[in-house]
């Protein structure tokens, strides 16, 4: 099966050349027969609910845990939910927001919350964090010989730490003091406030 796959992925549908997609065609033509055969065997369909029964599983072991946080049964439950949708970023694995809405609002009383700066403004000072940056730096002479050299592109995007926020502020003596944030954290707390105040703030 190994040879087949690789063969698949050296080809793709993607984009406009008539050629590119023509070969895409015949080579999944020529492995077709083989691959149905072969995903049509009923250790697939296991596989597949396996994957489904542990996915359930870890929903609801999670919703158990919300519901602990209960101190009485009288109490109900009241989930602010981030309603933010963004792109996955290349290299990264998508998350499940939409699935994980559904199953909490299954379980739950549950409100979308317009999240838009929720993770950059500090929950409790109100200022906006910066994002934290690395000094650009090129490839060690090794993997430049073996990788190419970086661009300018990538060594700019390199030396944006993804997902790292800090409060950035400047001491009495005039320097600069750096205090790191915890991006889920702050936003939770933000749009916690969000939910339960009749306007939303301004930042």
């Amino acid at each position: 099966m190994n040879e087949h796959l690789e063969a698949l992925s050296e080809v793709t549908s993607r984009g406009a050349d008539f050629k590119a997609f023509r070969k895409f065609m015949e080579v999944r033509v020529a492995h077709w027969d083989t691959l149905w055969e072969e995903y049509t065997k009923p250790r697939w369909a296991r596989l597949r609910m396996n994957l489904y029964c542990g996915k359930q599983r870890a929903f609801a072991n999670f919703f158990n845990q919300l519901s602990a946080l209960k101190e009485d049964e009288s109490q109900r439950l009241v989930v602010a939910y981030g309603a933010g949708r963004w792109k996955t970023q290349k290299g990264t694995a998508p998350a499940p927001t939409t699935r994980t809405y559904k199953e909490c609002a299954r379980r739950f009383v549950t409100i979308p919350i317009d999240e838009f700066r929720t993770s950059h403004s500090h929950h409790e000072r109100g200022r906006t964090l910066q994002r934290v940056e690395m000094e650009k730096c090129q490839r060690s002479p090794e993997d430049a010989k073996k990788y190419g050299p970086l661009t300018e592109e990538q060594m700019e995007r390199r030396a944006k730490l993804r997902g790292l926020l800090a409060l950035v502020s400047t001491t009495n003596d005039g320097k600069k003091r750096m205090e790191f944030a915890n991006r889920d954290f702050n936003a939770a707390i933000n749009i916690r406030r969000c939910a339960v105040l009749e306007t939303r703030p301004p930042e």
